[in-house]
Order: C-alpha cells, then sequence, then structure tokens
C-alpha cells in the first residue's frame, strides 16, 4: 500500500465510490471512511451513509479492489458519558469494508472510564485483525500528555494515536514532543499545513472547512514527516472550501495537496 492517501474530510461529502476512485487517480493508495459520512458535507454532494448499507460496501469495496486503494482508517467511534456503546456492528462494518484502524474520540469526563472503554474497544477491534487508535487533542484528551496517559493506561499494542498536524500543534505540542514518542505507538498521520498563529476566529471553521496544503502555512511538515515511522499512514486532511465554492473540482484541487505531500516525502 502506498503509505499516501486521502482523508475524508477532504472531500466534503464526495460519493464513496467516486472517493476511492480519485484516489486511485491521484496515486494514492488508501483513504479514510466516517462511519455517520462526512461530517463538513457541501451541498453540491447528496447525504450518502455506507453504513449499513451492504450494497453501497460491495460497491466501494469492488472500487477499492479495481483503483488498488485500500481503507486505513475508519473515524466515527465515539465514548460518551455513561453510556457503554455496543460497538460490535460498527466494527463488523469496519471490518467488511478492510479496514487497517478505527478512530476513537471520548467525550467522557471520567477519565478512569475512558480508559476503560478504549481497553474494551481496543480488544474487540484486535479481535478483528484492526488496530484502534485515539486523535491526540481531541475530545477529553485535550493534549499530547492526556493522550500518553491513555496509552499507557490501556497498554495495549493495538492502541495507538492518531497525530492530526493541526491539532498537534495548535494544542502546543512541537516537534521535539513527536520526536520523542514511541515510533510503536504512532498509528496514523493526518496531514495538513495551517499558519500559526490562527487567522479564522474559528477553530472549528478552519478545522473543517478551510485548512491548507503542505508548504501553504507555517507547520514544520518536512521535519516531521522524516519522523514517521515508514510503515505508519499518512493521509491528506485538507479540505478547503473556497476552492471547492469557487469550481475548483476535487481531482485539481487535492492533485495540488498531493503533488506537494509527495515534495516532502521524497525529500526524506
Amino acid at each position: 500500500m502506498d503509505r499516501l492517501g486521502i482523508e475524508n474530510l477532504s472531500t466534503f461529502g464526495l460519493h464513496p465510490v467516486e472517493f476511492i476512485r480519485l484516489a486511485g487517480e491521484l496515486g494514492c493508495g488508501h483513504v479514510s471512511l466516517n462511519l455517520s459520512g462526512s461530517a463538513n458535507r457541501l451541498d453540491i454532494y447528496p447525504e450518502v451513509s455506507w453504513r449499513g448499507d451492504v450494497a453501497l460496501q460491495r460497491d466501494m469495496a469492488r472500487a477499492a479492489d479495481d483503483a488498488g486503494v485500500a481503507i486505513s482508517l475508519v473515524e466515527g467511534f465515539a465514548i460518551l458519558p455513561g453510556a457503554a456503546a455496543d460497538f460490535f456492528a460498527d466494527l463488523d462494518h469496519a471490518a467488511a469494508m478492510g479496514a487497517k484502524a478505527i478512530c476513537a474520540v471520548s467525550l467522557e469526563r471520567d477519565i478512569t472510564r475512558t480508559h476503560d472503554e478504549f481497553a474494551r474497544l481496543t480488544d474487540l477491534a484486535a479481535q478483528r485483525g484492526i488496530v484502534t487508535t485515539t486523535e491526540v487533542g481531541a475530545g477529553v484528551l485535550r493534549n499530547l500528555e492526556k493522550s500518553l496517559a491513555a496509552v499507557a493506561a490501556v497498554a495495549h499494542s493495538g492502541f495507538r494515536l492518531l497525530v492530526d498536524t493541526m491539532h498537534f500543534f495548535r494544542s502546543g505540542s512541537t516537534l521535539a514532543d513527536f520526536a520523542a514518542l514511541d515510533p510503536a505507538a504512532i498509528g496514523h498521520i493526518q496531514l495538513c499545513d495551517v499558519p500559526m498563529p490562527a487567522q479564522i476566529e474559528s477553530y472549528m471553521e478552519e478545522a473543517l472547512y478551510e485548512r491548507r496544503a503542505p508548504g501553504d502555512g507555517d507547520l514544520p511538515l518536512a521535519e516531521l514527516v522524516k519522523l514517521v515511522p515508514e510503515e505508519v499512514a499518512i493521509g491528506l486532511e485538507i479540505p478547503i472550501r473556497s476552492e471547492a465554492e469557487a469550481g475548483v473540482g476535487p481531482m485539481e484541487r487535492l492533485g495540488r495537496c498531493v503533488s506537494a505531500a509527495r515534495r516532502l516525502m521524497e525529500a526524506r
């Protein structure tokens, strides 16, 4: 599998079959999916959910096989306050798609329970050959220190960190912090660039709709990419709504991002 891929958020709700084909046409090896569909869908795309849609899952699997594209990650697993989630069906959906990993975010402020639920989910996912990741800076794990505490508490080789470069650096972590991570604790990278400090007032508006291609912001991405273990997938999470609304299609918009990322990776 080519380690460079495209994350679901980058396509604003493009039909999943078309998304997979797009990744293949751009020479990428993998894509990420979200259980609940795109969190930033634009009105130009109809709402489509592959969750529980067996026929669509078959079409997606066929498209992935034809394009040589893997499903590297399924997002959308949530640990909610006071609720013991039934993860079985969604894990089976992820396994049916051949997913390598899932991403889980906890909104449970009881940290002991958060860690326990992460451990339960990790065990269930591992039974299906799937790695569990959690995103640094997301949910109750608002910084790297809390994320590393979760890794230590779960104490399972199948529980790792997802590092989104925007959230990682904006939450106060540094390149030195990334270099100090145990390589075995890194499960997935979501790559984008952003200005430092932020130029958009709303953090979520920027995160969901207006990130930048590698080299168009201020993050030390060239240095970070050199530190990413070779076996770890790197996905481009670069939604650029301003270009999409100006009529720049996903092939052109993301093709530029892929080219910029390739230059970084080839300079390793």
